[in-house]
């Protein structure tokens, strides 16, 4: 079986690269379903208002989303 080549050695520092990606990847996919800016997502997220029905189900639906296909992402890259 041939072994991916990494571009870095150390899996630690990739790993937590990675890592740091997925709050930029969900910020910006709950901005792109609700029609919100960048800084309308951090004015939400700081508000102690609620959210719709539609808006709650919306963010549940992005953050699974957003895991499944991170979770997907890193058994690809970092399985031997």
């Amino acid at each position: 079986m041939v072994q991916k080549k990494r571009l870095n050695k150390n899996l630690l520092q990739e790993a937590h690269s990675f890592m740091l990606l997925i709050p930029k990847i969900f910020r910006d996919s709950i901005c792109e379903e609700c029609g919100w800016s960048e800084a309308t997502f951090y004015r939400r997220a700081k508000n102690p208002a609620g959210f719709s029905n539609a808006e709650s189900e919306k963010i549940i639906e992005v953050i699974t989303l957003v895991l499944k296909k991170s979770i997907a992402k890193a058994q690809r890259t970092f399985r031997p």
